[in-house]
């Protein structure tokens, strides 16, 4: 589970975040999530394969691993990597067999920012890619209690606003689609679009009243009428027709309101302990492990874990030269 959203300043700088929403702790030992950074030209290991980096780029990995959940280049691509049951796989032989190089899905949003600088060459390379079914071992040592490979789909945006759907479904290979600046997890994403038309009547403004016949007049209560009928719950479908209405109707901004104005429409996703175990004797439960927001045209990434809401900041830097690593902090800060 997690929901990402987009929005855009008045000067059409683009904000972009994520949350992080599994039922372990993101920062507990095992798992060790942190903001790495890599320069250009830097020789990245991956599981099966090794390639360099033609873009700087910066994220919140796993392990000190290419499991990277979200992240941006030096080229202002941002993305992330998230929940789907729909995903699938293949082996090589099969993979080969249709002319598709193996990705480890893991590995995606790193491959992506260390390689590609548009939107444009993510899609002409990922019709060439399919999803190899390859346990990922920096995961497996998080005891995160979620084996891999992990099913999941990808959403990519440049600094423009437009995005990207990666889906791989068809047997390891990937549908991929034009994206309207927000996603969440299951069903696969079409589904979601159809879905909006069951809220067509939702509006930003109140309704006010309904004269149903000369005598009766059904007034509002009080304000927020427009909404009435926006699903409140925390499923996946959900959360999408929420984050879809919330970012799109959210009033004008200046660029210097844009992480906070991120932040307030993340408020009615972010999903709190305890309201989803899994079964009703369950101790487990998904929640939002971590927040994070991107200032796109800054380059710059703030992170906020559960336990604290103190925003670890990081910015990207053109002239970076070594893996650069920094730590999420927990301490409260007050002025």
């Amino acid at each position: 589970m997690c929901t990402s959203i987009a929005i855009q300043a008045d000067n059409q700088d683009l904000f972009w975040g994520r949350t992080m929403d599994f039922p372990f702790d993101p920062f507990k030992p095992s798992a060790d999530s942190k903001i790495i950074a890599y320069p250009q030209n830097y020789e990245l290991q991956g599981l099966q394969q090794n390639w360099t980096t033609k873009y700087a780029f910066a994220g919140v990995s796993v392990n000190d691993s290419l499991f990277f959940n979200d992240g941006i280049n030096s080229a202002g691509i941002v993305g992330d990597a998230q929940f789907l049951e729909e995903a699938t796989w293949s082996d090589k032989k099969s993979l080969q067999q249709r002319q598709l190089q193996p990705i480890i899905g893991e590995e995606v949003v790193a491959y992506v920012l260390s390689n590609f600088g548009s939107l444009a060459e993510i899609k002409t390379a990922f019709q060439h890619l399919g999803q190899i079914y390859v346990p990922y071992p920096d995961w497996e040592q998080a005891d995160t209690g979620v084996t891999t490979p992990i099913p999941m789909h990808y959403t990519f945006f440049d600094t423009q606003g437009r995005s990207l759907i990666l889906e791989p479904v068809r047997n390891g290979a990937f549908k991929i689609y034009d994206g309207i600046g927000v996603m969440t997890n299951s069903p696969e994403y079409p589904w979601h679009l159809d879905n909006l038309r069951n809220y067509v009547q939702l509006t930003n403004h109140n309704l006010g009243y309904n004269q149903l016949t000369p005598q009766l007049k059904i007034k509002q209560i009080e304000s927020g009428s427009g909404l009435l009928g926006l699903p409140g719950d925390y499923t996946a479908p959900s959360r999408f027709v929420r984050a879809t209405f919330l970012s799109k109707f959210l009033q004008p901004f200046k660029r210097d309101q844009g992480i906070s104005q991120l932040f307030n429409v993340f408020k009615a996703v972010a999903v709190p302990k305890g309201i989803e175990h899994e079964t009703a004797q369950s101790a487990e439960f998904d929640y939002t492990g971590y927040w994070s927001g991107y200032d796109v045209s800054q380059r710059t990434l703030f992170v906020q874990p559960e336990d604290c809401p103190t925003l670890t900041k990081f910015t990207l830097k053109a002239d970076l030269t070594e893996k650069t690593t920094k730590n999420i902090s927990h301490q409260l800060l007050a002025h």
